[in-house]
């Protein structure tokens, strides 16, 4: 137990502890935990707040830490990682583990690990989209011109190219990946030095505290530094956002890879059959996606539910908001990991995507505005007169005297919207845009981590 509860007197076991503590989902903190001790220690050294011995011989426990793991550290009978991490260095260190404690708090201390975190998983999740828009890019590519049936209502409404549609997933992945590089950018800012709330007698430096963890700026303010949760759950809801976009993608997928659509084949290890049903091709990855989004909407709603009302300051109240951040971050990591890897092996088979484009009736808007445009007369005149040859089965005659050879043809005219190649350069272009800065978020995080690491080793090298 550590010290400082024998201290002020309060201490045991039993419901209550196991009630409160958060130790069993602190596992996914752990690093970003040790990291920020790392760093807090090293500043310590820095300002000379803390004898060369003892700074010593607390960096080399809390590195020994990080290499065994959150299976050594984090046992039973803690309230939190920050217990139990004071317990192990207590073990190890002694006495000397005693002034790491100077200048901090574990309101400011959890409050960075949560951006760590945070910021570890939107940049997989970033580079994950950058994937899945590079491989929709290149299938549009390959399919420029090829028919495809667009739907509204569940009815096919227009006829259109494959690119384009690829291209509209591929942009709504980019309007996700933007959410998420700007909520991410809220979350790159260091609240250490904010202590409890109120800041520290200890003089810290709160912009080299960014630096060594690799943040981009330190807040201004200590109390929205330590009791605020705004700016992860801004990353949540971005996250969020992207699995509901995910689902509607997964919900196209299913109907033009449904055996009556016939027009799309999902990779074999995306699909599961049956126990009882060998014929059955079931689409368990696009459920599986579907439900993680409904799952991150009811996340999100129970996230922000416990911070509302909520007065300034840290309660204990953001610690049960935990692990519903760890889950909604780690679904949308992993969805668009395996979307990247879905799309990368979909087939589309083209002759059924022609044939359905020619058997069902999904130009009749251009029909009217086609009549319109070449007679002059009003569209609501034209429109009827489309809609009497279509229910005359005479569409394809009004098509052609109007001097179009087909309805491809027709959609193809088109001066916005829907046109063969349309949009395939900008879309390259912003990927080439997103790639370098989703590149650059992780090399940054990663590059941070080492050099507090080294910079941990290098001192730790000196113990006697």
């Amino acid at each position: 137990m550590p010290r400082y509860r024998e201290i002020v007197g309060i201490g045991g076991e039993g419901p209550v502890y196991e009630y409160t503590s958060s130790i069993g989902h602190d596992v996914e903190i752990f690093r970003e935990a040790v990291l920020v001790l790392l760093a807090h220690g090293l500043h310590l050294r820095e300002r000379g707040l803390v004898p060369e011995e003892a700074a010593c011989r607390v960096l080399a426990a809390l590195l020994e830490a990080l290499e065994k793991g959150p299976q050594a550290v984090l046992r039973g009978g803690f309230e939190d990682v920050w217990e139990a991490l004071e317990a192990w260095l207590e073990e190890r260190a002694g006495e000397a583990s005693g002034y790491l404690w100077l200048g901090r708090s574990r309101n400011d201390h959890v409050s960075a690990a949560l951006r760590l975190y945070t910021l570890r998983r939107v940049s997989e999740t970033m580079v994950a989209l950058v994937e899945a828009r590079r491989v929709l890019i290149e299938k549009a590519s390959v399919y420029l011109g090829v028919p495809v049936l667009l739907h509204t209502h569940a009815q096919p409404s227009q006829l259109a190219t494959l690119d384009c549609l690829l291209l509209a997933w591929e942009e709504s992945l980019a309007s996700s990946f933007r959410l998420l590089a700007s909520a991410a950018g809220l979350v790159d800012r260091s609240p250490l030095g904010a202590s409890a709330g109120a800041g520290t007698l200890a003089p810290l430096e709160p912009g080299r505290l960014a630096w060594l963890l690799g943040f981009r700026e330190a807040l201004g303010s200590p109390v929205y530094a330590a009791g605020s949760r705004l700016d992860v759950s801004a990353v949540a809801s971005a996250a969020a956002l992207f699995l509901v976009e995910a689902s509607r993608i997964a919900g196209d997928l299913m109907l033009y890879s449904s055996p009556y659509v016939g027009a799309a084949r999902l990779p074999e290890g995306h699909v599961a059959t049956s126990s009882v049903m060998p014929h059955k091709r079931n689409p368990a990855t696009l459920e599986v996606l579907r439900a993680r989004a409904a799952r991150a909407a009811g996340l999100l709603a129970g996230l922000l539910a416990v911070q509302k009302g909520l007065p300034s300051g840290y309660s204990l109240d953001l610690q049960e908001a935990n692990p519903v951040l760890y889950m909604l971050l780690g679904d949308a990591a992993s969805s668009a990991g395996v979307l990247a890897d879905l799309l990368a092996g979909l087939e589309w088979d083209t002759a059924r995507l022609r044939e359905l484009a020619e058997a069902y009736m999904a130009w009749g808007a251009e029909l009217a505005e086609a009549l319109a445009l070449k007679t002059g007369r009003p569209f609501r005149r034209a429109y009827a007169e489309a809609a009497a040859a279509i229910r005359e089965g005479r569409a394809a005659e009004l098509l052609k005297s109007l001097g179009y050879a087909g309805p491809l043809e027709l959609a193809a005219a088109r001066s916005t919207g829907c046109r063969p190649g349309a949009g395939l350069e900008e879309a390259r272009g912003r990927l080439s845009r997103d790639a370098a800065e989703a590149e650059r978020l992780a090399e940054r995080v990663k590059e941070a981590h080492i050099r507090v690491i080294d910079k941990a080793r290098e001192v730790a090298r000196g113990c006697r």
